[in-house]
């Protein structure tokens, strides 16, 4: 019991790693106790108990956020909140409790074991985030995204960021429990080696990248972002869409007027059809600056399919081009199994039946006249870096447009937020992300917002286009990388097991 306990502590305090509270450091504790109570499981059972339960402390901490949709609505889905936040935070513990049984179960010691607990907890978390629709949420590794480690990103992706912190994590497990001075002192000068030629790397790419702040006129055009702050309760009231679309026409204006070349609104930012509305497109196209752009995020429909879109409208108030949604939230915008779930009365958290259609795979980049082609990103999914970087391959920017209003006033949009900035890192590419509540940012190749605002405010944002950085090694050869060191790392320990 106790050491089920202490599992669920450590679980809890790397919680304390993620955004917003971003204190990395304290994996430096979590990591090798989870370790040590590894190898003093006696069975691969009492393993997988240490691994699962560890998991829920850290998962529940880090997710509880998925509370806040079931709110919304509360005399709806209220009721629904705890159970959710429980089975996704035990659901994702699985895999860390299966990654312990297996590390537990092939039965590696000595010199092998924190290398073969290493590669079973990340290889579970790489199918966390790929299996079946996926959910790359709350990767270990985005702990270091406010610091210059997080650049290592660039050469790795995030999978190779975690893949290193759980090595390094449980070989300072194994340098605690060692039984030698020699092996301590060997595995001390790995630790001290990694973390220097990690250290370095992240320095050496931020090198030559510049201030992030600094004003660089002439170097792509004027972002301008919308943020109406929009409550997600008040959203669609009839009553409050003038309103609303006031509003965004205003602030599109002033946004112009500023020299705003491209503008973006967030994330379903209006209830009214753009691509059906001359009327609306007439009232954008006043409001842009003669050659300006709205990249507006808007629900459309097509026969009986809905689609949850980012439009583009030119200044003659002509649809320039459309990109839908792709990967769509599992009973948040689509119903797996659709038919049986929605004959039990199983509804998703949008007032659509049958939720949204996914769009066209083929359509992977938004290519405008007179603008330079980007990859286009609606909400959630940013947290795929594999899928971003299958449709980035002649993007020169990235554009997000979300409504994090859905996920909360705390955690939610900050990891959001970080993950963002990440696959900015990882492709090397700026990244404009445009966010109904917060945070709303241009963000440079580097991770680093040139301009941003603040979670919960109502305002525009404007700087210009920040440069490419250099070409990157993940941008070139994607998870690749990663793959061949978790292959080491997979050789290493059973060579070490059949030796042995």
């Amino acid at each position: 019991m106790k050491a089920i306990l202490f599992a669920l502590g450590a679980g809890l305090l790397a919680a304390l790693s993620q955004p917003p509270v971003s204190i990395p450091w304290v994996l430096i504790l979590a990591l090798p106790l989870l370790y040590r109570l590894w190898q003093s499981a006696e069975r691969p059972g009492r393993a997988f108990a240490v691994g699962w339960f560890a998991g829920a402390g850290y998962f529940g901490a880090t997710l509880i956020w998925i509370a806040e949709p079931f709110f919304v609505q509360p005399e709806i889905h209220g009721w629904m909140a705890p159970f959710a936040v429980a089975g996704m935070a035990g659901g994702m513990a699985l895999f860390w409790g299966a990654g312990f049984w297996v590390a537990k179960r092939i039965g590696s010691t000595g010199w092998s074991a924190p290398f073969a607990l290493t590669f079973c907890l990340v290889g579970m978390e790489w199918l966390r985030g790929n299996i079946l629709s996926g959910f790359p949420w709350s990767l270990l590794g985005y702990a270091w995204v406010e610091t210059p480690l997080m650049q290592l990103a660039a050469d790795i992706g995030i999978y190779g960021v975690t893949l290193m912190t759980v090595m390094i994590g449980m070989i300072l497990g194994e340098i605690w429990m060692a039984a030698t001075i020699r092996r301590r002192l060997v595995l001390s000068g790995l630790v001290i080696a990694l973390a220097a030629v990690w250290a370095l790397r992240g320095e050496q790419r931020l090198a030559g990248a510049g201030d992030p702040t600094q004003s660089r006129p002439g170097i792509g055009p004027v972002i301008g972002l919308v943020q109406p702050n929009v409550a997600q309760r008040d959203k669609w009231q009839p009553e409050l869409r003038e309103a609303h679309i006031r509003d965004l026409l205003e602030k599109t204006r002033t946004l112009a007027e500023q020299g705003a070349q491209v503008i973006i609104w967030p994330e379903a930012a209006t209830p009214y059809q753009i691509d059906k509305g001359p009327v609306l497109r007439a009232a954008i196209a006043d409001a842009l600056s003669p050659g300006g752009i709205l990249l507006a995020g808007a629900v459309r429909f097509d026969g009986d399919a809905a689609f949850n879109s980012l439009i583009a409208v030119g200044s003659d108030a002509e649809v320039l081009g459309i990109y839908d949604k792709q990967h769509l939230v599992p009973f948040g915008e689509m119903l797996p199994m659709d038919s049986l779930l929605t004959s039990l009365g199983v509804r998703t958290m949008i007032a659509l039946p049958g939720g949204f259609t996914p769009g066209d795979s083929e359509e992977r980049i938004m290519a405008l006249d007179g603008l330079a082609p980007f990859v286009p990103m609606i909400c959630y999914e940013t947290i795929f870096p594999a899928e971003i970087m299958r449709r980035a391959g002649v993007g020169e920017w990235m554009v997000q447009v979300t409504n994090d209003a859905w996920f909360g006033n705390w955690i939610g949009p900050y990891q959001h937020f970080a993950m963002a900035r990440v696959r900015a890192i990882e492709r090397g590419l700026p990244l404009a992300r445009s966010a109904n509540t917060g945070i709303s940012a241009i963000i440079d190749g580097y991770g680093r917002p040139v301009a941003r605002l603040t979670l919960n405010r109502d305002g525009i944002v404007k700087a210009s286009l920040p440069p490419k950085a250099t070409e990157t090694l993940y941008s070139r050869h994607e998870d690749q990388p990663f793959g061949a060191i978790m292959i080491l790392i997979a050789l290493f320990s059973v060579l070490r097991v059949k030796r042995r």
